[in-house]
C-alpha cells in the first residue's frame, strides 16, 4: 500500500497524538483515584476514556486508508481542536484540500 499524501499523515498523526495522550492519562488517573480518600474514579470513568482514545485511535486509521466514513469521524474528532484557533483552523483547513478529499475517493 503507497503511503497516504502529506495531509492525510498529518491529519491522521493528530488523531493518534490524541488518543495516545488520553490512553496515557489512565495511568495517573488511577493513581490519583486510588490514592485520594473520597475522590475515586469510578468503572464508567475508565470505560469512557478508553472510549474516547479508541475513538480517536480509530478515526485516524480510518483518514489513514481512505475509508469514507472517515472523513465525518475525523471533522466531528476535530472539534476538540477548534479551541486552539491556529490549530484547530489548519486541521480543518487540511481536511478541505482537494488532495484529502480525493484520497477518499481513490478507495
Amino acid at each position: 500500500m503507497p503511503r497516504p499524501p502529506d495531509c492525510v499523515v498529518f491529519v491522521a498523526r493528530t488523531h493518534w497524538i490524541v488518543a495516545t495522550v488520553i490512553a496515557v492519562t489512565l495511568v495517573p488517573l488511577h493513581l490519583l483515584g486510588s490514592r485520594l480518600p473520597g475522590f475515586e474514579f469510578g468503572l464508567r470513568t475508565y470505560a469512557i476514556t478508553v472510549g474516547l482514545a479508541l475513538l480517536y485511535g480509530l478515526a485516524g486509521t480510518l483518514v489513514w486508508l481512505g475509508v469514507p466514513p472517515g472523513r465525518g469521524l475525523s471533522r466531528a474528532c476535530s472539534l476538540l481542536y477548534l479551541p486552539r484557533i491556529q490549530f484547530g483552523t489548519l486541521v480543518w483547513r487540511t481536511m478541505d484540500r482537494e488532495d484529502f478529499k480525493a484520497h477518499f475517493r481513490r478507495r
